[in-house]
């Protein structure tokens, strides 16, 4: 296979739909959509159901573009894509939403499966102008809402939806019951009532809630409220950023609180545009976070990412000169006695931590490999107490042994890390150990120097340069790289892993170091 035959063998990303108005100041609409879905990594696809003469101040225009126009966009983006999520947005009468309406059943018909569908239900732009009637209104109640995955009004949205007065809807729990009634008299999936209007007694705090019919269940997210002027278009921004996240395979609470997530961080890092309302800063994390998607030769972009900014850490423990002495066959027996006896306690914390991000995913694919990598300390564990055995130690001598500093240190941070944190950052607090080994062992096995025969640590070091091991690596590794992929890494987000992955790499340095200094 020629590199050029590679190239183009890579995965397309999933295609999202956006149907929606457009925006002429860039900041809602298509626009905003179009700029979330590359932002999250997938393929933005567009039916414009209207024009506007727009700025950050005030709408000056709009100008709906035909339903049998709208139609045959649907038509010929559907036919051909395979559209795995869509929105919609401003909608500009009935008769357009009818053709909305009609053409997503048609396709899904031809299609024969179920596609995500989130329904924004825009009735007013941020400055105020209607963008729905009362006949349109009736129409996408009717027609639009019962075929709705998850529908996203705002607080004046979810009243004009249940024929409630403005304002009727003052509170958490008012929130509450509004989202309870939609997804009921609608059918609808998710209901997402959106708090950003509500004044709460905390006025540092926004709460979204998210009731799922299916579950009969409610969720309350709650974000920091942000004092900017730059909230332009984030309605629109969100039900795209859900929309997204659906067609990576994200279930739909792991979906709306990457959304909710998303947009916060976006306004946090927005800037000005204009004189009056501006946009959010869609593109925050592709300016921010050089995570690449895979390529031919860069493979593991994140890993690569963490080991390049481990300011010359990662380098200083996969090279360490305990297992250089073990290479060579200088290192004392009674230092690597030491060592195994810490390391086979280390094995049981480890195998807990894997047991807590097992519990901690939800995804059986997931599940499946942590489970194996507890079989795996298992198989390890016993390693050591073969290799203890040879030097006239035992498995009891071994069950006896107090765990030394360095590793309380260790162990205990990775078990917090898992407490504290949810399973990506549990498991880059995991990485270094197991990358690490799996590293070193590969240098010191290609290493022309490293000394097999007659070398009572080569057993150690061919365990974990072996097939069986590498393949857990690259097991390990593919799980991280694949919940990465799903994720949105904001700056924050992303700093707070490099400083995890920094953080345990030099407690490994720590424990190899502190066996050798016994001597």
């Amino acid at each position: 296979m020629t590199t050029k035959d590679s190239i183009q063998e890579q995965q397309a990303p999933p295609a999202v739909l956006t149907i929606a108005g457009s925006d002429s100041s860039g900041g809602a609409g298509i626009q905003a959509d179009l700029k979330t879905f590359m932002a999250h990594g997938t393929y933005g696809l567009s039916v414009i159901t209207a024009i506007t003469a727009q700025n950050t101040q005030t709408v000056h225009s709009a100008s709906r573009v035909s339903p049998n126009m709208v139609a045959q966009q649907m038509s010929a983006v559907m036919s051909d894509i395979d559209v795995r999520a869509a929105k919609t947005g401003m909608l500009a009468d009935a008769e357009v939403i009818k053709a909305v309406a009609t053409s997503w059943q048609s396709a899904l018909e031809i299609r024969g499966t179920a596609i995500p569908l989130v329904v924004d239900p825009v009735m007013v732009s941020t400055s105020g102008t209607q963008l729905l009637d009362a006949d349109a209104l009736t129409t996408l109640r009717e027609k639009l809402l019962p075929l709705a995955t998850i529908v996203t009004p705002n607080l004046r949205e979810a009243e004009a939806l249940l024929n409630m007065a403005p304002y009727a809807i003052d509170s958490v729990n008012a929130m509450r019951q509004a989202a309870l009634q939609i997804s009921t008299q609608f059918n609808v999936e998710v209901t997402i009532v959106k708090g950003g209007h509500l004044q709460l007694a905390d006025p540092g705090t926004v709460v979204d809630v998210v009731y799922e019919r299916a579950l009969d269940n409610f969720t309350q997210v709650s974000s920091a409220r942000i004092d900017s002027v730059n909230t332009h278009g984030t309605g629109c921004t969100l039900s795209a950023a859900i929309a997204a996240n659906l067609a990576k395979g994200l279930v739909i609470a792991d979906a709306v609180r990457n959304g909710i997530r998303y947009v916060n961080e976006a306004i946090q890092t927005s800037y000005k545009v204009g004189r009056g309302a501006g946009p959010v800063n869609h593109a925050y994390a592709l300016c921010t976070m050089p995570i690449v998607r895979p390529t031919l030769y860069n493979p593991h972009p994140f890993t690569q990412y963490l080991k390049d900014n481990s300011k010359g850490l990662w380098q200083q423990y996969t090279q360490h000169s305990f297992v250089g002495q073990a290479a060579a066959g200088t290192l004392s027996t009674s230092v690597f006695v030491h060592y195994l006896k810490q390391d086979y306690a280390y094995l049981k914390h480890y195998a807990r931590a894997t047991a807590l991000a097992a519990f901690k995913s939800d995804s059986l694919g997931e599940v499946s490999v942590l489970v194996d990598a507890m079989q795996a300390c298992v198989r390890e564990s016993k390693l050591h107490v073969e290799m203890c055995a040879k030097w006239g130690v035992s498995r009891a001598e071994m069950e006896q042994e107090q765990e030394s500093w360095s590793s309380v240190a260790y162990t205990r941070y990775i078990i917090d890390r898992g407490m504290a944190g949810d399973v990506l950052e549990l498991l880059v607090a995991m990485y270094p150990c197991l990358l690490g080994y799996g590293e070193a062992a590969r240098i010191a096995a290609d290493d022309s120097k490293t000394l097999r025969q007659g070398n009572p640590f080569w057993p150690w070091i061919s365990a974990y340069a072996g097939d069986d091991f590498q393949a857990a690596v690259a097991q390990g590794r593919q799980v991280i790289e694949d919940l990465v992929s799903r994720d949105i890494l904001g700056p924050q987000r992303l700093k707070r892993l490099v400083t995890t992955f920094c953080e345990t790499t030099t407690l490994e340095i720590k424990f190899w170091d502190s066996a050798l200094e016994i001597n």
